[in-house]
């Protein structure tokens, strides 16, 4: 598991990484709708893009993820699976710290849901 240190410098990373996708997000929403989006909340935000561009999907989607990660920080869950609740590799929360799922789990969710028809 990750030590405190360690967890509230990726904590830290998130943050930023959320400041700057939202700026995006919200940079992208104005030019399409012309509508101010500064204050509107993280989830909306998230809704709006979903329904917008490949770019702006895929942004919206990290956003969610990035979301998710600081709420499991708050709650006391990060760095758990949250298919099977095991604790993710520290090497794979350093490389991606927005990462919901163990290695077993996200290899799961590729072949059974990933693949193609």
């Amino acid at each position: 598991m990750l030590d405190i240190k360690k967890v509230a410098q990726l904590q830290q990373n998130l943050e930023s990484e959320k400041e700057e996708v939202r700026s995006r997000l919200e940079d992208a929403l104005i030019r399409l709708t012309g509508l101010e989006t500064s204050h509107v909340p993280t989830a909306h935000l998230i809704k709006l893009c979903r329904h917008e561009s490949e770019k702006l999907h895929e942004d919206g989607l990290r956003l969610e993820k990035i979301d998710a990660a600081i709420c499991a920080i708050h709650t006391g869950l990060f760095g758990l699976c949250a298919d099977c609740e095991e604790e993710i590799d520290a090497h794979d929360l350093e490389k991606d710290a927005a990462e919901p799922r163990c290695s077993s789990c996200r290899e799961h969710s590729l072949y059974v849901h990933d693949r193609p028809q």
